[in-house]
């Protein structure tokens, strides 16, 4: 069925129902380009952080179109909200993961603002402390951070790249999930979410899906167009979070 979602909004927006007009992304990144061609809308809230930059392009052609750009997700869902990962290395240890999450948002002139989810009083306190002295990464700082992502992201093709081709094992293992938790502990040093990530696997019982059910058959290998060492790495995601 037709609604014409959007010819309403525009209606009711003459009405003087409604000021601005704005769209949540969720899709592929070349997807928005036509939604911002349309003209109706004042700005985009889409994803962005240190760990997902795929709408990078787009969101720079949103700022050129002059439609505002609000990122989500500044701390990656959660995923850089604790101190300690390869992420600090890049300013040299002075600042925080989190922190250094939010200065990298703030620093792309293409973003207007930053939503970024907040559970305690303290991450209020800290997030306006971050944004208010208004600290900007500067181009050399930038810079590190590309050349650390570029290396994080061909080391973590060694462990996955999780493309799911090795599914479904015969005993049950959760295998893209298993490496997943591997990749956040062994090559961004992220420990916190990847034992979360990890303790998520299990489910109620904590043995559903986890790395220790595998059984080395090596029917996964044969399926991995990476050839990946699949039971290799899940021995090492057992004796790292079992």
């Amino acid at each position: 069925m037709q609604f014409n979602l959007l010819e309403e909004a525009v209606k009711a927006k003459k009405q003087g129902l409604i000021r601005f007009l704005s769209f949540s992304f969720h899709d592929k990144p070349e997807k928005m380009l036509p939604i911002i061609d349309t003209g109706a809308f004042a700005s985009v809230l889409c994803q962005y952080n240190l760990l997902d930059r795929a709408n990078e392009p787009s969101i720079k052609y949103a700022a050129e179109k002059g439609v505002g750009v609000i990122a989500m997700g500044p701390v990656g869902g959660g995923r850089l909200a604790f101190a300690g990962s390869i992420f600090e290395d890049a300013l040299g240890g002075r600042v925080t993961t989190p922190e250094l999450a939010l200065r990298f948002v703030l620093s792309n002139p293409n973003i207007n603002l930053a939503l970024s989810g907040m559970s305690t009083r303290q991450m209020v306190d800290d997030n306006v402390r971050v944004a208010s002295r208004n600290e900007l990464l500067s181009e050399q700082e930038m810079l590190r951070i590309d050349e650390l992502q570029k290396q994080c992201r061909s080391l973590a093709e060694i462990y996955c790249t999780g493309c799911g081709y090795c599914m479904p094992c015969p005993f049950e293992v959760n295998i893209p999930a298993c490496l997943e938790a591997l990749i956040y502990q062994k090559v961004y040093r992220m420990e916190q979410h990847a034992q979360a990530k990890y303790s998520a696997i299990g489910g109620d019982s904590g043995k559903e899906g986890i790395a220790s059910l595998c059984t080395s058959c090596g029917a996964c290998e044969k399926k991995c167009p990476q050839k990946v060492q699949i039971r290799k790495h899940l021995k090492e995601t057992t004796a790292i979070f079992e």
